[in-house]
Order: C-alpha cells, then structure tokens, then sequence
C-alpha cells in the first residue's frame, strides 16, 4: 500500500478509537473550565493568558504519552503487529501514515483549545490579544509538541505502553519545573523545556514588543526542533521493525 491508502487505513482505524475523542474532547474541557475559573478570578489579563498556555503546554506530554501508547495497543492487538510488518509497501510508509495523522489530530487540539479560548476570552472583555494572536499560538504549541509525539512513538512501539505512560507522566513533571528558574538558559535544547515555554513566548514577545524570532532562546529552541524531529522519525521508525519482529 502506499502512503495515500495507508492514511485511509489508518483514519479509519482511529475514527473507531477513543484517539479522536481524547483530542477533542480534552481541549474543550479545559477550556471551559479555565473560563468558568477566569470569569470569577482577580486575576489580571496577561496572568490569566499566560497561565492557560503553561497549563496547555504542561499538560500536553501526559496526554502524548496516552495516545501513543493507545496507538501502540491498537497494532498490537491486530495480530501483533502483523498488519505492519506484513504490509506491501516500505516497512516505514505505515508508521509515516500513522504520525502525520496524530500529528494533524494534534494540530486540531491545538487550534481548538487556543481558538475557542480565545474567541470566548475576547468576548468576556479581554482584549490585549486578536485571534490571530491565538491561532499563531496554537501553531507554535503544535511545532513544540511535535519531537514530543515522535519520541513517544518510538517509546510506545519499541519498548511498550507503560514506558510511554510513563515518560508522559515525567514529561509532564519536568515541563512544570522548566517553567521555573531551574529551566532558564537550558529549555532551548530540552523537548519538554520548549513545550512548556516556546508558545508562551510569543505572548512575553508581544508584551515586550520584541520581534518574536529575535530573541536569542527563540533561535535555539527552533532549530532544536529542526534538527530533533527529522532525525527521530527517518532514523528511528526503521529500527522498529527488527523489534516488531522479535516480538512476534
């Protein structure tokens, strides 16, 4: 098969899985709850919106790890692992298939939670940002959390569910520290130092107005991405299928 029918494969696979509804229906709870929160909170603007990005962010990793390991679970259950190793096509066109379709579930969360967040704090009165502010900042989240859902792919499939689970968990953890002092100079070369923070800064830049890819940590973190992402999903997705095979 090639990537095209692997994609529709696999679209179809998750349309009956929990995944779509976790990327739904996950952003919308914590958006309503952080507005039901603000609408009653002292509270001043820039606290708020900043505090509801760190919340994405740090939340993210634990939800990563989730999914993965649920998309791990899925394949191992189809005959373990059978309908991947025994495909027609390249051995890594299904796990290509399978990342490009988490990662534009997770550029959907993104864009709902930021842009639904923002629509509804704009017309609770807050008014220091536009919606295109919120869309920027979703893209940014997105591009952050992207090493993040290749990693514990990799995780998921090469060492198992819990591994993952758990690396979510820590993840999480460690994002929420790096927002700390502890993370400052070193989050631009951390995976989960750049969730927690890349999105936010574009907020801090705004405020400041300082152009947004001028800052110095902005530059690090970004080519951290460049140079982890590829490298992880081409070097690494080959390497499972020895794995897969050893388990079956």
């Amino acid at each position: 098969m090639n990537l095209h029918t692997n994609l529709k494969s696999d679209l179809y696979k998750i349309c009956h899985t929990p995944i779509w509804l976790i990327h739904l229906i996950i952003p919308m709870l914590g958006m309503l709850l952080f507005l039901s929160y603000y609408y009653l909170s002292p509270w001043n603007e820039v606290d708020k919106l900043s505090g509801y990005i760190q919340a994405l962010a740090v939340v993210f990793p634990v939800l990563i790890g989730s999914i993965t390991s649920l998309l791990s679970g899925i394949e191992e259950n189809a005959g373990g692992f059978q309908v991947t190793l025994l495909t027609a096509s390249a051995k890594f066109i299904p796990h290509i298939s399978k990342l490009l379709l988490l990662l534009l579930f997770a550029f959907a969360s993104a864009l709902l939670a930021l842009m639904g967040f923002g629509a509804a704090f704009i017309k609770m009165g807050y008014v220091i940002q536009n919606l295109l502010f919120y869309f920027e900042t979703a893209v940014l989240l997105w591009l952050s959390v992207m090493p993040l859902y290749l990693l514990h792919y990799i995780v998921s499939f090469h060492f198992g569910k819990g591994y993952s689970i758990g690396l979510g968990f820590l993840g999480t953890l460690l994002s929420a520290l790096l927002l700390t002092g502890l993370g400052d100079g070193i989050w631009p070369v951390i995976p989960w130092g750049i969730t927690s923070r890349f999105a936010e800064m574009l907020l801090l830049s705004n405020l400041s107005h300082v152009t947004f890819l001028h800052d110095n940590d902005m530059i690090k973190s970004s080519i951290s991405i460049a140079l982890f992402t590829p490298n992880y999903s081409l070097n690494d997705i080959h390497l499972k299928n020895d794995q897969y095979k050893s388990r079956l």
